[in-house]
């Protein structure tokens, strides 16, 4: 048998000469169409879809650059809780992608209601191999805005849309003043991938997509990744059969997500079948910590 990676390419023992990390990069092609352009064009598409969904929420809708909607999904905000939903390609996401550049689990989307009347949306990424990119062409690997988000993921871009009282304004019968009459993007949070922390950022339209395919040696029983540092705020105990490992995490590792599962990017995994390859992630946010089922296929019980 031949299992698969994360990415969905076949994955083999390396040969003994070669690299334990193998890199790839590939360069995408310049972005053709802006998010105004690419709204307008699926508006008479989007508007019957935002208003099938009159309560408090966000609708988040992944558009291709010809202007069609790939998919889509509402999460509905329920109390003081909010909302979670998972983007990737397994088909227990709540937003589905059929890509094979995205990962099965790629990114983690939380909405909130900030105050009375308004809403606070936070994109994290799941540990994958790519970023996305904010409107104006910055890599991110989590951002956070108060009110809509619109977002570039690979083919796709998202749009991030509160709906419900929590709209910011009244969508028209008109593309451009429905577009014109959504207020200015404020991101918050914004985090750029580590590996590109000191790097001068290239114009929007020169950007670049960077796609790491990694060759990865037998998986061990139970292991831990090093956390980003800082104050230990407590200690995750993690036991499969007859083993277990403590792993301590500070504020800064729950801030960005502390992910379990089987695969090789969780700062918690092991080789446990029962385990999803990204299965659950830890998070902190609203001064609370979060243990978020990332759509794996045996769940997660309290």
């Amino acid at each position: 048998m031949r299992d698969e990676d994360d990415d969905g390419v076949p994955a083999a023992p390396p040969p003994a000469y070669a690299s334990r990390a193998t890199r790839v990069i590939s360069t995408a092609p310049a972005r053709k169409a802006s998010f105004a352009a690419i709204f307008k064009a699926m508006f008479h598409e989007l508007r019957p879809v935002f208003e099938a969904f009159p309560r408090d929420g966000l609708l988040c809708v992944a558009a291709r650059e010809d202007g069609k909607i790939a998919s889509y999904v509402h999460l509905p905000i329920l109390g003081d809780q909010g909302a979670f939903g998972v983007i990737g390609r397994h088909e227990c996401c709540a937003l589905t992608l059929l890509d094979e550049e995205i990962s099965l689990r790629h990114a983690l989307v939380r909405v909130t209601r900030h105050a009375s009347d308004e809403v606070r949306v936070r994109l994290i990424d799941l540990g994958s191999s790519n970023t996305f990119h904010t409107e104006d062409g910055q890599a991110c690997k989590s951002v956070m805005a108060e009110g809509p988000m619109f977002i570039n993921l690979l083919g796709y871009q998202l749009y991030l849309l509160p709906t419900g009282s929590l709209s910011p304004c009244t969508w028209s019968d008109d593309a451009d003043a429905t577009w014109s009459s959504f207020p200015e993007r404020i991101y918050f949070d914004h985090r750029i991938p580590e590996r590109m922390v000191g790097r001068p950022q290239l114009p929007a339209a020169r950007a670049r997509r960077h796609t790491y395919m990694t060759l990865l040696p037998a998986a061990q029983h139970l292991r831990a990744r090093p956390g980003a540092g800082g104050d230990a705020l407590g200690t995750i105990l993690l036991a499969a059969e007859s083993t277990q490992i403590a792993h301590r995490v500070s504020h800064e590792d729950l801030e960005r997500g502390v992910l379990i599962g089987r695969y090789e990017r969780c700062q918690l995994a092991g080789a446990s079948g029962s385990l999803s390859r990204v299965h659950l992630v830890l998070l902190l946010d609203g001064g609370d910590v979060w243990a978020v089922d990332t759509a794996s296929l045996n769940g997660t019980i309290v």
